[in-house]
């Protein structure tokens, strides 16, 4: 088995199979499948739903937003980067600017979206399914073959790409980062809100994942001087990371917990969060395998503040 150390800059791969040998055909066949499957039970058991414009207008709006910062981030990488015929960024990892940057911005817009909804109606689970598969299409904009014919979604795609992902960065990011993680949010932002009457709370997760792990990596690189290293979660190559990176995760945790203190029903709940979740967070973080450690810490975060809540 192949186990090479992969750093920041380094390429993995390229974009030379075809695209219907690859996970972009299955990722479209996929959400087609998804999509009837929600068309399919809002039909029958919420058609009310479809009556809600103002709940899918603010969703388009969201997520516009979300294509105008990858549109943006791609700009970046092209300005300090460059390319290939096709469009691809291409680096090294002497370069100082490197694309993990950039992509950062699609983890923080993809997971905040659901927080911009205030908890009111469209209540439910259905209305946090429609809006995650909407987010989902955004991804699926950027296969090969669209990506490839358009420069606006290449664009947004070079947001993203990062060389040492190559070529399995739409891959991992959607299934071992971006929809799991966005099922996880869904699940438990329902919980949150049904179960504790604390929809707020599920912020804390959110937050602490897409503000901490964000910095931890432009952190890690120019900051951490000691390193470590993570498998990736084929166990085909290995990644590094750092310490200074990793306490990055430690101190969003304490700054959301104490911003978001008076969601937290006695100072029991509170300070139990406190003495807990940040060293938990930072350790999930750690030891998590290279581009899953997103929904491995919202499913351990989430549970262990709903777990000190129910306790408490």
């Amino acid at each position: 088995m192949q186990d090479k150390l992969l750093m920041p800059g380094d390429a993995a791969g390229n974009y030379d199979e075809r695209w219907t040998k690859t996970f972009d055909l299955k990722f479209l066949i996929l959400w087609l499948i998804l999509f009837a499957f929600l068309l399919s039970w809002t039909v029958l058991f919420d058609p009310g739903l479809f009556d809600a414009w103002a709940f899918f207008k603010k969703t388009v709006v969201k997520l516009s937003v979300m294509m105008i910062l990858a549109l943006l981030g791609g700009m970046l990488c092209r300005h300090y980067c460059n390319t290939d015929e096709k469009g691809y960024i291409t680096t090294s990892k002497n370069k100082w600017f490197k694309v993990n940057y950039t992509r950062k911005i699609q983890h923080f817009a993809a997971y905040l979206v659901p927080l911009l909804s205030p908890p009111t109606e469209p209540f439910g689970i259905l209305p946090h399914l429609w809006e995650s598969l909407f987010v989902l299409f955004m991804f699926l904009l950027l296969i090969k073959p669209v990506r490839e014919f358009s420069a606006f979604f290449m664009l947004q795609f070079n947001s993203l790409d990062r060389v040492e992902d190559r070529p399995n960065t739409l891959k991992w990011i959607v299934l071992g980062n971006i929809l799991p993680g966005l099922l996880i949010i869904t699940v438990f932002k329902q919980i949150f809100e049904t179960y504790l009457n604390l929809p707020l709370l599920a912020s804390v997760v959110v937050l602490t994942v897409a503000i901490g792990d964000g910095f931890a990596e432009p952190v890690g690189t120019y900051l951490g001087k000691k390193k470590y290293v993570v498998p990736s979660w084929n166990l085909k190559h290995r990644y590094v990371r750092s310490y200074a990176g990793s306490a990055c995760v430690y101190i969003a945790a304490v700054v959301f917990l104490i911003l978001f203190r008076t969601q937290f029903a006695n100072p029991q709940e509170f300070w139990s969060a406190m003495l807990l979740f940040p060293p938990i967070m930072t350790l999930s973080e750690a030891f998590a395998p290279h581009s899953m450690d997103t929904p491995i810490m919202m499913l351990i975060g989430f549970s262990l503040l709903f777990g000190i809540c129910v306790i408490f």
